[in-house]
Order: structure tokens, then C-alpha cells, then sequence
């Protein structure tokens, strides 16, 4: 009759070895790391706000086509709308429609570095009914980035990161 040793042996599936568990501390690092490369830091949000002032900008452009009516693009201090022209004059989108005034987050200032209006008036880009507008160019930053938004005449809008 056989006679076991004193003590108990474990399974050998009991536990975690310990190259299993620098295995799952490496991917829990690896994964952790690409959280905080992949997060989005201050001046991706100026850059977002660029590409959505240029995304109303261009769809201002096709409805003054589709509608056939001149739009204007109005900048201030304060924040940005359009504008169509009607047989009275000008009268603003309403708020809640996508051309409405959007007031400038805090953290970000914007500057009309181009531009064929008046001095005084806020209307610094009109969109005709054929497509084409008036050139502006307009330089959105806060937090360290800088983001130009350009208008050209043929009613083409690009962003692009201002030096």
C-alpha cells in the first residue's frame, strides 16, 4: 500500500505564474498608453471648431445655389451667423437652423485676416447664387493652436493649420 507524503501538492492550474501576470500588467500599460496619446488635448478642440465654422461656411455656399439667393457670412467678436439677402435687405438665419449665430466657445479668439467688406461691416464673405463668393480668410486659435479657414472666390473653403 502506498504511503503519500505529508503536505498537499497544488493542481498545477491553481494559481497565476508570474510571467502571466507581467503579460497582463505589459497590456493593460500598452493599452493605457495609446488612452493618453489618442485623447484628445485643448487644441484639437480649436481645430474642430474650425472645421465647423468652414463645414457652415460651405453649406451657407449651397444654399445661396439651391435657393438662389446671396448669403453672407457675419463675424464679430461675440461669434459668427449668416445672412440672406432678401428684396429689404438682410435679415439673419434663425438660431435654430445650422446657419444661425453660434457664439465663439471661451477659450478660443478669432480674427478676420481677410477680407473684401467694408471696415466697418460685419458681413466679411457673401455667396452668390452661381457658387462663387468674395475671398476671406478668417484665423481661429486658443491653447496653443492656430487654424486658418479661407474662403476663396470660387466658393471652395479650406482649413488648414496657420503658422
Amino acid at each position: 500500500m502506498p504511503i503519500s507524503a505529508t503536505g498537499s501538492k497544488l493542481p498545477r492550474d491553481a494559481g497565476v505564474t508570474l510571467v502571466e501576470a507581467m503579460t497582463a500588467l505589459m497590456i493593460v500599460g500598452l493599452v493605457a498608453g495609446a488612452a493618453v496619446l489618442l485623447a484628445p488635448g485643448p487644441s484639437r478642440g480649436i481645430q474642430t471648431e474650425a472645421e465647423r465654422f468652414a463645414a457652415r461656411a460651405v453649406l451657407a455656399s449651397e444654399e445661396s445655389i439651391i435657393a438662389n439667393r446671396t448669403m453672407a457670412l457675419v463675424v464679430t467678436n461675440e461669434g459668427y451667423g449668416f445672412e440672406r439677402l432678401e428684396q429689404n435687405g438682410w435679415f439673419p438665419a434663425e438660431y435654430s437652423s445650422p446657419l444661425g449665430f453660434r457664439p465663439w466657445p471661451s477659450n478660443l479668439e478669432a480674427r478676420v485676416e481677410e477680407t473684401s467688406a467694408e471696415p466697418n461691416d460685419p458681413r466679411i464673405a457673401r455667396f452668390n447664387s452661381i457658387g462663387a463668393a468674395t475671398p476671406a480668410s478668417v484665423v481661429i486659435s486658443g491653447a496653443g493652436a492656430r487654424w486658418r479657414v479661407t474662403i476663396q472666390g470660387t466658393g471652395e473653403v479650406n482649413v488648414a493649420r496657420a503658422e
